[in-house]
């Protein structure tokens, strides 16, 4: 998404930026957004003025027909591509609201040209695997004046009885006029899509252009305001405030009921009233949800529920909870750590704990894991057994095989993951407590040392990596592919990252980090783009200068956030190493201690054969 920074920046970067106060840096980075906002929006509406007197054409893409929408669109001008895109399910439910996409803005001669659109549609019904229409449409178009054509699809009765559609090109006039309806459609569609540089900056030129507010809806006012909040932007411009109004950008968007009712369940527990905690819970588990975040959720909320009556001592309610935790869900490993316990704890002396009873109740089983990073070994040290070399006979046996099969889950997965590298110790130390299965313990800590020792090597290689400023340009490299609606920057960053990235995104700081790294580098690469332009060199070369002056301050934002995201990976990387190695010295005590035993108990053999003869 970024252009390469100057060199100057990087030795700005490694010289002093380190020794700026963080708050101060955002304030003036608000403040730089701000400016870096107002400049875009003049440089658009002096390129909009310009462009009266050339000859373009401005492709938009927009679908009225409720039963049908489209995943992907290809547009070519005389047989060249100039357009392709597919959409997102955001993008898609933004344009069946009204919104519309920009395409592309071609300059071309005046003349006839042969445009071709081809377009993937299905129902708005069907599921990953419905059928798809594929509408085509080819025509010549003269080309004589500044103009808009607007792309739709096309599904009334006859295509309906056919079950096909269609494409069709209508001319929408004169572009870029202040009251152009197909501008605001193209602004809320960027608001929705999270692009929120472009829509405020595409509001603040309209604004400056002469429109008005009551030209803008309320659908696309609530969008805009959402942008800004995004953006960040602290002083309101005074053009934007009769659109931004009652300070709503500065009011964090209002969450869903589920994540509220989440927090206050959670807050219950923490406050002791595990009555009420509970029951908020185990009502937010039952509800229906589709959305993906709250898919996400409600596995974190299952997760909670089996630890929590783990802890109470009701064994049979905290494995029903871990299995409702969805195998594919980020939250899978813990919870297949959490079921292992549950199907091991005590048969006998088991303390049921309903949950009218709750509220007198506390955590109070000893040898239980909290799902807790910081304690995630806590359950293996404390469990039943409390000898080193106790066999498990009977009940208990029965309990030990059981809560092996999905701890053997654990060893083939992911070895960076916490929950993992628990499991990698806890089935060599369970197979220790099973009568005849020594040598089978022995073999899994050796596993374990080897996995343990592959983990340590990538979060080395890892911290390399990031060192060499390889997160940064994955990032840059990612968001650079500007030809789908899909997030997939993170799976790409996941092809050449090895996996460390799901390690830093589990962190808050990282997160946000991130997202303000990759905002101010937008910023940079879309004005960074006007430097050359003959645009921005008019106006006797007043935006030029205001530009001239802005990049470099940009720029050394960009360095700022992007040695923020470094020291950030690379303390939470060294917190990973660290319990990384923690778990391979105890795979190798463990190890050498069952050899040293197995030695003594030959020495003893042989001695002992020696005194008989």
């Amino acid at each position: 998404m970024t252009m390469p920074l100057p060199s100057f920046v990087k030795r700005v970067l490694c010289a002093c930026l380190v020794l700026l106060p963080l708050a101060a840096a955002s304030v003036e980075e608000a403040d730089l957004k701000t400016q870096a906002l107002d400049l875009y929006s003049d440089i658009k509406a002096t390129e909009e003025a310009a462009f009266q007197d050339t000859r373009s054409v401005a492709l938009y893409f927009g679908n009225r027909e409720p039963d049908l929408i489209v995943r992907a669109i290809q547009v070519t001008v005389d047989g060249r591509e100039v357009a392709r895109y597919t959409y997102s399910d955001l993008e898609i439910e933004s344009i069946r609201n009204g919104g519309i996409h920009l395409l592309a803005d071609l300059r071309l001669p005046i003349g006839r040209y042969a445009i071709g659109v081809k377009a993937t549609a299905m129902s708005v019904e069907g599921g990953p695997h419905a059928e798809r229409l594929y509408p085509y449409i080819e025509e010549t178009f003269a080309l004589e004046r500044n103009t808009q054509w607007e792309l739709a699809l096309v599904h009334d009765a006859w295509f309906k009885w056919q079950n096909k559609a269609a494409i069709k090109v209508q001319e929408r006039g004169i572009k870029n006029s202040v009251s152009d309806s197909l501008r605001l459609k193209a602004m809320y569609f960027n608001a929705e899509r999270h692009q929120a540089f472009e829509a405020l900056a595409d509001a603040l030129a309209v604004l400056k252009g002469g429109g008005r507010a009551d030209q803008f809806s309320p659908s696309l006012t609530q969008a805009l305001n959402r942008s800004a909040y995004e953006f960040g932007l602290v002083d309101i411009p005074a053009t934007l405030k009769p659109v931004l109004h009652n300070d709503q950008a500065r009011q964090s968007p209002q969450i869903s009921p589920v994540y509220s009712q989440y927090n206050a369940g959670v807050e219950l527990l923490k406050r002791g009233e595990w009555a009420q905690g509970v029951q908020t819970l185990m009502a937010l588990s039952a509800g229906e949800y589709v959305e993906y975040d709250e898919l996400l959720l409600r596995d974190k909320i299952n997760l909670a529920l089996g630890f929590h009556f783990l802890k109470q001592g009701d064994s049979e309610l905290s494995a029903k909870y871990f299995r409702l935790v969805r195998r594919l869900s980020p939250y899978a490993n813990k919870a297949l750590v959490g079921l292992g316990w549950a199907l091991l704890s005590p048969r006998q002396n088991r303390v049921p704990a309903p949950v009218d009873a709750l509220g007198a109740a506390a955590p109070s089983t000893a040898y239980l894991w909290s799902g807790s990073e910081d304690e995630i070994a806590w359950a293996r040290r404390h469990t039943p057994f409390r000898r080193a070399w106790a066999v498990a006979s009977g009940g208990k046996a029965e309990d030990l095989q059981a809560a092996l099969v999905p701890w053997m889950e654990l060893m083939n997965r992911d070895p960076l993951d916490p929950a993992v590298q628990e499991g990698l110790l806890i089935l060599p130390y369970a197979m220790s407590h099973w009568a005849g299965q020594a040598q089978r313990a022995d073999s899994y800590y050796a596993l374990a040392t080897s996995r343990l020792a592959e983990a340590l090597q990538r979060l080395n290689s890892a911290s390399a990596d990031v060192q060499r400023g390889g997160l940064r340009n994955a990032i840059d490299l990612a968001d650079q592919r500007e030809s789908s609606g899909w997030n997939i920057w993170l799976s790409t960053i996941y092809d050449s990252k090895d996996g460390y990235l799901d390690l830093l995104l589990e962190g808050s700081a990282f997160y946000r980090a991130l997202q303000d790294y990759r905002q101010i580098a937008r910023i940079y690469h879309v004005l960074s783009g006007y430097k050359d332009s003959a645009v921005v060199a008019a106006n006797n070369g007043a935006l030029g200068g205001k530009l001239s002056d802005l990049l470099p301050r940009l720029a050394l934002s960009v360095a700022r956030s992007a040695e923020i995201i470094d020291r950030i990976a690379l303390a939470e990387l060294s917190r990973h190493r660290k319990r990384t190695e923690t778990y391979l010295a105890e795979a190798n005590f463990a190890l050498a201690r069952n050899h040293e035993n197995a030695r003594r108990s030959l020495t003893s053999v042989v001695w002992d054969g020696e005194e008989r003869q």
